[in-house]
């Protein structure tokens, strides 16, 4: 239990560098989210839920085992998530790391959305929304 708690928590601290989003050159957010939501589809027809509980005992003082704890879980998920994956591959997009904007550049300056995904250079960066939404800029284009 503490191996998973270390790993999730170094996982969380590592993702929060960078946004890796199924990214496809000249795509826009619309074209991106509906393909999305079509392979989202796609996944959970052919590959639809399978919850299995599984049982684990409770162990005493005395090592004998006074009761159980059911652990629910859904078997094909990780099916899922890969036949989602391999739906977006097929339509041309791949996973793309692309740093989080530093905050002097966002405070100095003011930048607008890219209309459609460019081809990731050293200027494009990724931009956290209020809602949670995450946007691209280019740093060497500020709007002022």
């Amino acid at each position: 239990m503490k191996k998973t708690v270390f790993f999730l928590t170094t996982l969380a601290v590592l993702t929060g560098c960078e946004y890796t989003p199924m990214y496809k050159e000249g795509a826009t957010p619309q074209e991106t989210n509906v393909t999305q939501a079509q392979c989202n589809t796609f996944a959970a027809n052919t590959v639809p839920p399978h919850i299995v509980t599984d049982w684990y005992p409770i162990y005493g003082a005395n090592g004998q085992v006074i009761g159980s704890r059911p652990e629910t879980y859904d078997i094909n998920e990780g099916r899922r998530h890969t036949a989602v994956k391999n739906c977006m591959q097929e339509q041309g997009f791949t996973r793309a790391s692309i740093p989080y904007c530093p905050k002097d550049a966002l405070e100095t300056n003011e930048y607008r959305p890219l209309p459609k995904s460019p081809p990731l250079t050293d200027t494009i960066c990724a931009v956290r929304q209020s809602d949670g939404s995450r946007v691209l800029i280019d740093l060497s284009k500020p709007v002022n």
